[in-house]
Parts: structure tokens; sequence; C-alpha cells
């Protein structure tokens, strides 16, 4: 006896060997299987809610999150900082310190330390260049 075997793309039957359409069984079965499974579990994944317009694993993203690859680059380029930070002497490391940590500004510690502002200045732009130069 000689069967014909079909499998149905869309609306359209397509003629297809005894081997191809046992495969394709097998695995219309695997997926049938593995949805009821999910049923059982209340298992919902976010593709049941894609729409034309949106998928549904965007509904629940936050557009404001930082990326994990943002978060692993800025992650990295602090540690590279920190690296070079340590490197500094003390002195510089005091300048920074005071301007980013403790807030103070240029002409408060310039007036502390005795020293021109337009000196103070020159060192921090020299300083910040010098570790923009080491981290890029």
């Amino acid at each position: 006896m000689c069967m014909d075997y079909y499998i149905r793309i869309g609306e359209v039957c397509v003629p297809v060997s005894e081997e191809i359409y046992k495969v394709y069984c097998q695995g219309a079965r695997k997926e049938r299987y593995f949805r009821e499974g999910d049923r059982r579990n209340r298992t919902l994944f976010y593709d049941a809610l894609d729409t034309e317009e949106l998928k549904g694993s965007e509904i629940f993203s936050d557009p404001d999150a930082t990326s994990v690859e943002e978060a692993a680059e800025k992650n990295c380029l602090l540690e590279a900082l920190k690296g070079e930070v340590e490197k500094l002497n003390r002195n510089e490391k005091e300048l920074l310190c005071r301007l980013y940590v403790y807030g103070d500004s240029l002409r408060a510690l310039a007036r502390e330390k005795h020293i021109p502002v337009t000196t103070l200045q020159s060192r921090h732009k020299k300083l910040l260049e010098r570790l923009k130069k080491k981290l890029e």
C-alpha cells in the first residue's frame, strides 16, 4: 500500500517523503509536549505577548536601564582609573580628592595652599589629560 505524505505549511499542503513526514511529526509532538508542560507549570513566555508593533520582552524592559555591555565597560574603566590613581603622587591624589570627593573649588584650594589659581588650574588640567591618555 503506497501512501502520500503531506505537511501543511500555512494554507498549502506540501508533498514530502515518509522520512521527512515522520521527523516533522516527531518534532511537532515534542513541541506540543513542552507546551503542555508549560501550561501545567503555569509558565509564560514573553513571546506569547508579541504583537506586530512590539515584542513581548520589550513590554517589561526598562529603556532607561544601563545595558550589560555598558555596565561592563564602565566597570573596566573604573578599575583602570583606580589603578592609575594609585600611581599618582601624594599631591596629585590630594588635588583630585579635594576637588572630586570633598567638592572643594580650585579657588578655595589655591587660597589654602597659598598658590595662584592659574597654577592649580594648570596642574589639574595636565593631570586629567595624563589620566585620560593612560585610559585610552
